[in-house]
């Protein structure tokens, strides 16, 4: 009996080590982004109980600028400069300067945006600190990009704990003095200018130190080859994400929208997640398939499923926790509860594929993979769009969220298609 559970202790705390090192890999990312999550959010209620309808309207469209941002950082700057740089012998990787100044130009254009539609929409004033803030934000975003491209994701941590304290801090004194658009606009160019200091004034220089035009004619070949198609893909994928969101708004009003949007709500903690994690383990593997380490790579895409799949389990449990035992807190009595339930069931599965998926497309990029997967998430775009339309109109509109769960099967479904062909290559190069 003492030599079974001999035989059996060490397997006990193998596994607790393994959880002790899943957590310590992924956690701190998931946290520190998960934190600037909740920042944000803390912004969207402290408008509605102090600002004007037009003014939370205009605040909550502004935010959704800043984070369809990111993505397009993504497709763009970041994820191409990750693959460069892990691809790359160069220890300072000072031959991908080029990228800064093009995050510059990118990071202005969306400043300029946001600053158009506060001036539209608010003050000259808060024009002025929404573009600020739209500017920052993007520079921010692509410094945690090369902090986890070199392997530093306490640096990126470090930018997330800061950017979401100074939103706090910020918050906290404006319950007191009150506040109004522009000083919103002025807390989060704050947050940004604070959420910069973890990369030194090197990193804000380094986005100066060549010409636009040089920097344009050396980025040139990073869009033919990388940019282009994953520009595509983002836009498809934006397209498929929100097309329930607004094809039911259109066809069916924002009341119907509402239980789609309880549902939502459960799982925006993978989705920030997903981002994140995303950002950590995209290096890892591109450095491994450079290497021709194929095993490692392997292994990496396994632990990242199996960490997000984790997550959403553990999503799962809290959603059911809450909503059959506390409902109250959660649901409004003008809510039909049954369509709540159903909308939480279908967002459930919508996460679980976006778990299931996200691993392999981000293996597919660091193959350089992207004309490819740029076609599967067009044929994806084109499925959802008809499946959500149809199911609008065919059925309640909460089961529209079931024609996004089938565009990110056809997606999910492709890519794993995609591969397992790079695998068998691989096996029979051997």
């Amino acid at each position: 009996m003492a030599e079974v559970q001999a035989a059996d202790t060490p397997s006990v705390g193998g596994r607790v080590q393994r959880l002790g090192s899943l957590f310590g890999r992924f956690g701190l990312a998931s946290l520190s982004s998960a934190i600037v999550s909740v920042s944000h959010l803390l912004i969207q209620l402290f408008s509605i109980h102090h600002l004007g309808t037009a003014a939370i309207g205009t605040l909550a469209f502004l935010l959704v600028i800043i984070q369809f941002g990111y993505s397009l950082s993504n497709a763009l700057v970041s994820t191409p400069y990750t693959i460069a740089v892990n691809q790359s012998d160069e220890p300072d990787a000072r031959g991908f300067d080029f990228f800064f100044p093009v995050n510059l130009m990118l990071a202005a254009s969306q400043g300029m945006i946001c600053a158009g539609i506060a001036w539209a929409t608010a003050s000259p004033q808060a024009a002025l600190l929404f573009g600020l803030a739209g500017t920052l934000s993007l520079i921010r975003w692509f410094g945690r990009s090369n902090a986890y491209a070199h392997h530093a994701p306490a640096r990126a941590a470090r930018s997330d704990l800061a950017y979401a304290g100074t939103i706090l801090a910020g918050l906290l004194i404006a319950m007191r003095t009150g506040a109004d658009m522009s000083a919103i606009g002025g807390m989060l160019v704050a947050a940004s200018l604070v959420g910069l200091l973890p990369f030194g004034l090197g990193y804000l220089q380094r986005h100066v130190a060549m010409a636009p035009g040089r920097a344009l004619g050396a980025y040139r070949p990073v869009w033919k080859e990388q940019s282009a198609w994953t520009l595509v893909g983002v836009l498809s994928t934006e397209a498929t994400s929100n097309s329930h969101s607004y094809i039911v708004t259109l066809l069916a009003g924002p009341t119907a929208f509402a239980p789609i949007a309880v549902g939502m709500l459960f799982f925006r903690p993978v989705n920030v997640c997903i981002t994140a994690l995303t950002q950590l383990e995209r290096p890892r593997m591109t450095r491994a398939v450079a290497r021709g380490d194929h095993d490692a790579a392997i292994r990496s895409e396994r632990l990242f499923m199996a960490a997000l799949v984790t997550l959403w389990l553990g999503t799962c449990v809290v959603a059911a926790i809450a909503l059959y035992a506390f409902p109250g807190l959660i649901l409004k009595p003008t809510l039909d509860h049954r369509l709540v339930m159903i909308a939480v069931g279908l967002c459930a599965l919508l996460s679980l594929v976006q778990c299931v998926q996200t691993p392999m497309s981000v293996m597919t990029q660091a193959r350089k993979a992207f004309r490819p997967l740029a076609a599967q998430s067009m044929r994806s775009c084109g499925v959802g769009i008809a499946a959500v339309s149809l199911l609008v109109l065919g059925t309640a509109p909460v089961f529209s969220v079931g024609g996004v769960v089938l565009s990110q099967l056809v997606m999910m479904i492709g890519i794993w298609q995609l591969d397992r062909k790079w695998r068998r290559d691989q096996q029979e190069a051997i």
